[in-house]
């Protein structure tokens, strides 16, 4: 082999071992972009489901307060009936004293 024919081999590793080297550059560049926007991923990850837990705490809430309003009118309801019949039962109370008033006045 000549010396002009050892140089263009070698030449030629060089060639493939600079192209080797500039792809593995690329590579790794692309793989640290990858874990940045992964990194960036998981954040709105992480976000959204304390946004969730946050709404789902909320709703939670909500249903708890429209129980014990439901609770509240069932009693105020409750009140109400009860105090009609107390007022009927009043009526009805005022109407025999009145019957018996009247009996003994004649």
């Amino acid at each position: 082999m000549t010396f002009e024919e050892m140089q263009a081999v070698i030449a030629g590793m060089l060639e493939v071992q600079r192209n080797l080297q500039e792809s593995q550059l690329r590579d790794r560049q692309d793989i640290l972009l990858l874990i940045e926007q992964s990194k960036q991923i998981s954040n709105v990850q992480r976000n959204l489901q304390e946004s969730q837990i946050r709404d789902r705490q909320d709703i939670e809430l909500m249903l708890d307060k429209s129980r014990q309003q439901e609770r509240m009118i069932d009693r105020l309801i409750g009140y109400s009936l009860s105090y009609e019949a107390d007022k009927l039962d009043l009526e009805q109370r005022m109407t025999e004293l009145e019957r018996k008033r009247a009996e003994r006045g004649q």
